[in-house]
């Protein structure tokens, strides 16, 4: 699935590493590519990506010089405040359709993933 920002095309991968930089903070390819279940060379690809568009940045692990740590930039903020709100606009007037009972299953759907979420 690719999400669309006006403009600028990524896969739902791609905001989803935004967000847990976002959260999380600093942490290494190796590790993102796990989180994300995907290959690392795919999560390198795309951390490259990011980079280009000044949303990620690298630097040195401070407990292990070899090592590298991806963080979110401020403009990468940005640019996931501004596809969560894009988002946000396009599925509101859908909900507005659905019924209180309908709208209530939606919340309590929402708060089960996020708790199954937190235990993956």
């Amino acid at each position: 699935m690719v999400a669309r920002v006006p403009g600028i095309a990524y896969s739902s991968v791609a905001w989803r590493v935004l967000a847990d930089l976002s959260e999380q903070g600093p942490t290494r390819v190796s590790d993102l590519a796990a989180q994300q279940r995907v290959a690392q060379p795919t999560i390198t690809v795309l951390v490259q990506r990011l980079t280009a568009e000044g949303w990620l940045e690298r630097q040195r692990d401070p407990e292990d010089g070899r090592a590298t740590l991806v963080l979110i930039t401020s403009g990468g903020e940005t640019a996931l405040q501004n596809y969560r709100q894009s988002m946000a606009e396009r599925i509101a007037p859908l909900l507005v359709e659905f019924s209180g009972k309908d709208r209530e299953a939606l919340e309590r759907a929402t708060t089960i993933m996020l708790q199954l979420s937190e235990q993956v």
